[in-house]
């Protein structure tokens, strides 16, 4: 497991990791207002087709003050599910997918505006 890994020139430093979960963090704002990065792993069986997988899921949470000086925080979610039979070839096309779709602003913009 990497200790710390860098996204949108943040480095996340490594606070913890346990079995299944690790948490890192960046106090370059200030210690009281951190960006987070935290992932998840756990085995799954789908529903459905009864295969089994690993399912990781992650949340990217920003910590800021808001003009009233509270403390708030904004975060973002994913889950990766990977199928125990799936392909190195499929599962990058699926994480290509979803890199393109969060790298349009519009799809962003959209989802803030009214999306249900």
């Amino acid at each position: 497991m990497n200790a710390d890994l860098t996204f949108n020139t943040i480095v996340f430093k490594k606070s913890f990791d346990l079995k299944g979960e690790s948490e890192r963090q960046s106090i370059a704002r200030g210690v009281n207002t951190p960006d987070k990065l935290v992932i998840k792993g756990q085995d799954y069986v789908d529903s459905v087709t009864k295969i089994p997988g690993k399912r990781f899921t992650g949340r990217v949470d920003r910590y800021d003050l808001d003009a009233g000086l509270n403390k708030i925080i904004t975060s973002m979610y994913f889950v990766l599910a990977i199928p125990s039979t799936a392909t190195q070839a499929q599962v990058d096309n699926v994480i290509a997918t979803f890199k393109a779709c969060v790298a349009d602003a519009n799809l962003i913009v959209n989802i803030e505006n009214g999306e249900t």
